[in-house]
């Protein structure tokens, strides 16, 4: 091993040859100790030609290590390069994308479809929906086809079961001033019909005798639908646990 150059106390370049690369990590280790050198140039004769390797101290007394000892150098800058300027960027952004600096709360509505809970959107093409007993359950159609709607109202007292369709726009669909569907039982033996599009379907009662009326059971009623509009399925008053609202079809 020959040493060829010694920079002035800063940098260290030798010349090793083959048979001395098992000794390059002892010479390093040696060579970075010394307080006055950040930076030590090996080049390996290994033929056909010649390899070179830099090592160097990354913080030296003087805060930063020379350009020639360390090797390091800078980008080249790019030629001919376009640059926007950043308030005409802002601008732009700005006029094309108005809801990123706007309040969701206060924004446009971008759609007038309504929103979809995980339940809707997870549930499986022509699955079936049911509301039992009292409450209330929303469905949106997630393309154009036909709903069923299977009802039963069991009573001894006040209770309602209804079905209210509303247009993509949310606003609900009227028939004959009347929601999609309607039944108002007062008690467990008037003579109470259900009402579907604005119609009294008196099928839907039968008479046990005189003075006393029941439902009848598995009624159904089909209707179409628009892909993104939603039916409202309720039931209250006094119903009971048995009743019932069954939804299934192509919409869904």
């Amino acid at each position: 091993m020959i040493f060829q150059k010694f920079l002035k106390g800063k940098s260290l370049t030798s010349r090793l040859s083959h048979s001395a690369l098992g000794k390059t990590l002892l010479i390093t280790a040696f060579c970075l100790t010394l307080p006055s050198l950040f930076a030590v140039k090996f080049e390996f004769d290994i033929q056909p030609g010649t390899f070179t390797m830099n090592i160097e101290k990354l913080n030296s007394p003087e805060g930063k290590p020379e350009l020639s000892a360390s090797q390091q150098t800078k980008a080249s800058e790019v030629p001919d390069a376009e640059t926007t300027a950043l308030p005409n960027l802002l601008k732009k952004i700005i006029e094309q994308l108005p809801h990123i600096f706007t309040n969701p709360l206060s924004s446009n509505v971008t759609t007038s479809r309504p929103n979809a809970n995980a339940a809707e959107v997870l549930q499986p093409p022509n699955s079936e929906s049911e509301l039992k007993g009292k409450g209330e359950k929303e469905l949106v159609a997630v393309r154009d086809g036909m709903a069923s709607v299977e009802i039963y109202l069991s009573t001894y007292a006040p209770a309602t079961m209804e079905v209210h369709l509303y247009d993509v726009d949310g606003s609900e669909i009227w028939f004959k001033g009347l929601s999609l569907l309607l039944w108002q039982r007062p008690d467990d033996s008037a003579n109470a019909p259900v009402s579907f599009k604005g119609d009294s379907d008196q099928s839907s009662m039968f008479k046990v005798k005189d003075g006393d009326y029941s439902p009848r059971d598995n009624l159904t009623y089909s209707f179409d639908l628009k892909e993104g509009q939603k039916i409202v399925l309720k039931t209250g008053g006094q119903a009971e646990p048995t009743s019932y609202i069954r939804v299934k079809g192509t919409a869904f």
